[in-house]
């Protein structure tokens, strides 16, 4: 098994080992689902009886009176810009994707028993996205990759060289032996100048099949656990070049090195909820999230092609990798999430009370520094140490705000994301910023629901280690835009 750990002017990047950036990809959650729920920024786990709740805190199964049937589709339109040495460029991803599918069977006891309701549920709503498109592009008259490729190799015989990364290099004649020192290499560019070119394309997402029970103990408490099964798909196709266009290096031309990465797997774990209503208009909600226990799979390869005008390092053929295979583990930390929900109401003609207003917020904490890799073959030892000293325990915060007009809902809502980075990391300032508009309309036994959600956050980008060769990072920007729309039935 190949292992790569990089630590990028402390900030850490994936290239194909199984490492640090993969324990933080999969450990992060951002809660979608039903329209209603997403669009009152996901914070809704103590106030509805909402299918997407129960991801966050199961004992919002206990507020349902009947049952449900809900789907929800989802519209999502992904847009990231770079900037890096004064090059931008944006590019952008669109995608049609099923937020929420789930079914609520309840059987209502009626108000004269303690327990009032006992409800089941199965449901899917969809915990991250990864499609994106990332387009990287400047000139770099500082350095290149084929200088990182020769660190890489140095202190090792061509046979021991990575088969994936500086072995490659070697193939193509883009690094050369340095004269200065036995198992040395260099650079076989004489010098600087080349436009370095990245395009990042990924692809898949997380989801969470839930299944679900919940009571209401006379309208007072409502209790919930849950068991989560969550799907992984991810697959990253990256094609990194360096071009001579200035004609600036003598004998070089170009190199292109190509990377493929696919990860698949399943994960399960244990919810636990409680709500508390001690008068009516007043809601306290716990949940409490074991750690989601992965079994995951990656396949990779990657290839490379160097161009050069001279008789001694030629036009080069593509040379690629053999295909790679490894499974491991990942344990994902717990959560923690409390919550708390007013609820504002009005009486009509009859003089029956029927919510008007709702306001909930939620505090979610999860320290992303105990996220832990495993094998039957390897340790994990030095990835674990960095998933240490890298991440840190964050304070996620989501706000939601209701209003009913007759038969007619409008819903807003805010979500903040700290960095999961310690301070003095390239990226300890990469927060994420959710906001969020919906409107629902809802009749006797359906209801629809159409919502707007925007998010945004800025990172980093090395394109190779800047503490094994001085790199500036590139500045990108996410924006993330999804239409969803959730058709409900009551019955």
């Amino acid at each position: 098994m190949k292992k790569i750990v990089i630590l990028l002017g402390l900030f850490p990047i994936a290239l194909f080992s199984q490492n640090e950036t993969d324990a933080l990809r999969y450990s992060q959650n951002y809660f979608g689902g039903t329209s209603r729920f997403v669009t009152s920024g996901s914070a809704f786990s103590s106030i509805a009886a909402d299918m997407s709740a129960i991801s966050i805190n199961p004992a919002a199964l206990g507020k349902y009176k009947g049952s449900e049937l809900t789907i929800t589709p989802a519209f999502v339109y992904n847009k990231t810009s770079a900037n890096y040495r004064d090059g931008i460029m944006d590019d952008f991803k669109f995608r049609f994707q099923m937020s929420n599918f789930g079914i609520v069977a309840t059987h209502n006891n009626g108000d004269d028993v303690d327990w009032r309701t006992v409800s089941f549920a199965f449901t899917y709503n969809r915990i991250n996205d990864f499609n994106r498109n990332i387009n990287i592009d400047g000139y770099n008259n500082e350095s290149s990759m084929t200088d990182y490729f020769a660190a890489l190799a140095n202190g090792k015989k061509v046979d021991q060289m990575n088969g994936f990364m500086e072995g490659l290099a070697w193939e193509a004649y883009l690094i050369d032996p340095d004269t200065t020192g036995t198992y040395k290499y260099k650079s076989a560019l004489s010098r600087y100048g080349a436009r370095q070119a990245k395009n990042i394309d990924t692809r898949g997402g997380m989801g969470e099949y839930v299944f679900a029970i919940g009571g209401n103990y006379k309208d007072l408490l409502q209790l919930g656990m849950s068991l989560g099964i969550q799907s992984v798909r991810y697959r990253e196709i990256s094609d990194y070049a360096e071009i001579d266009e200035k004609d600036s290096i003598p004998s070089f031309n170009s190199f292109r090195f190509s990377q493929e990465l696919k990860t698949t797997g399943s994960g399960f774990n244990f919810k636990f909820g409680l709500i508390y209503s001690p008068i009516p208009w007043f809601k306290l909600g716990l949940g409490l999230h074991t750690p989601t226990f992965f079994n995951l799979s990656d396949s990779y390869s990657s290839s490379i092609q160097s161009s050069f005008n001279d008789t001694l390092h030629g036009d080069g053929k593509v040379i690629k990798s053999k295909q790679g295979y490894y499974d491991y583990e990942l344990t994902t930390p717990f959560r923690a999430i409390a919550s708390t929900g007013f609820v504002f109401y009005s009486s009509d003609d009859d003089g029956v009370k029927k919510p008007l207003a709702s306001i909930a917020v939620e505090y979610e904490y999860v320290d992303y520094s105990i996220a832990r890799l495993r094998a039957n073959d390897y340790t994990f030892r030095d990835e674990n140490m960095l998933i240490e000293r890298a991440y840190t325990a964050v304070g996620n915060i989501r706000v939601g705000a209701e209003y009913r007009i007759s038969s007619i809902f409008l819903r807003s809502g805010f979500g903040y994301y700290p960095s999961a980075f310690k301070k003095g990391l390239a990226n300890d300032n990469s927060v994420r910023y959710t906001y969020s508009l919906g409107i629902g309309i809802k009749g006797d036994n359906s209801y629809l629901d159409i919502g707007f959600i925007y998010s945004q956050h800025k990172e980093k980008y090395f394109l190779y280690d800047p503490s094994v060769i001085p790199n500036v990072p590139a500045s990108l920007t996410h924006s993330n835009m999804g239409i969803i729309t959730t058709l409900g039935f009551r019955f």
